[in-house]
């Protein structure tokens, strides 16, 4: 099946206890990121949300987890990782993912 653009869904995110974590690095792109996030919650009826910054994605499980424990039922997590020329982008990745 193909088309152009998302489909048109109703979603009504009311009374759901909803976080979003963010990362704290490349605040241009996690910046718009979050931003999509809330507008899309919004539109869904959920204006009662938690926002949680964590410095990077390798925190991301930790807090999304935390968020959990804490009585959310939906965890939004963004971040991003560039790579470079060194290890470091596989040794986040795969603690993010594990």
């Amino acid at each position: 099946m193909s088309g152009n653009g998302a489909p048109k869904l109703t979603i009504d995110a009311a009374g759901i206890k909803v976080t979003i974590v963010a990362t704290s690095w490349h605040t241009i792109i996690t910046d718009g990121l979050l931003a999509g996030a809330e507008r899309a919650l919004k539109a869904a009826g959920n204006s009662d949300y938690k926002v949680v910054r964590v410095p990077g994605a390798f925190e991301l499980p930790l807090a999304a987890s935390l968020a959990i424990q804490n009585g959310a039922e939906v965890v939004i997590a963004l971040g991003v990782v560039i790579q470079g020329e060194t290890p470091h982008f596989d040794y986040v990745c795969d603690a993010a993912t594990s």
